[in-house]
């Protein structure tokens, strides 16, 4: 299965996902490519793919994407369909995308059957944007305008959450981890009943 986290940034998603891949046997991070700089400590090819803005727009020429688009109006985002498709029929793949990604996935999911079957979207969502402004806050890798920029987008963002298969409120990061869990085991029972 896939398993796709959105959700507003500093709501927790991409430590879910690490945790999922250590702690849950047979996951596997998906690795998204970014026109972004490497943060301290990212490295390309663990952390994401850092493409120039060549690269991406020649991958995008060969329509090597699943989704992908412009974060905050400045860097573009996006997955590339080797790193799904040809990894989903052998390994539990776990990614974290913006709302945009979603639903891009989304679309394409309607002509694969494959990535169709074993899509499954959790909406991590913070208790409140004042919350989520603390942790933005206290990652300390954006300015108060950075903030800001990220808290207005998630204001948007916040009106999808109906659209996707679970909710996950954010509380603390071991209830978080929990939720996911349970979420995960309450997605393989569907698919397994959907199968039958």
């Amino acid at each position: 299965m896939l398993l796709v986290l959105a959700g507003p940034a500093g709501a927790g998603k991409s430590t879910l996902c690490d945790r999922l891949v250590v702690e849950a046997p047979g996951f596997e991070r998906v690795i998204t490519a970014t026109t972004r700089p490497p943060r301290s400590g990212e490295v390309d090819g663990r952390d994401y793919h850092f493409l120039t803005q060549r690269q991406f727009d020649e991958r995008l020429a060969a329509a090597d994407f699943l989704e992908w688009a412009w974060v905050h109006r400045t860097h573009r985002y996006g997955t590339l369909k080797s790193a799904v498709l040809d990894r989903l029929p052998h390994s539990n793949l776990v990614i974290n995308v913006d709302v945009q990604g979603v639903r891009s996935i989304r679309q394409a999911a309607a002509s694969e059957p494959l990535l169709r079957s074993r899509l499954v979207t959790v909406f991590v969502a913070p208790d409140t944007l004042e919350e989520l402004r603390r942790r933005l806050a206290y990652r300390g890798t954006d300015d108060k305008a950075e903030i800001e920029r990220r808290l207005q987008t998630a204001v948007a963002e916040l009106r999808e959450k109906s659209s996707y298969d679970y909710v996950l409120h954010s509380r603390s990061k071991e209830e978080d981890f929990r939720a996911l869990l349970d979420i995960w085991r309450q997605a393989r029972r569907r698919a397994v009943g959907a199968a039958g």
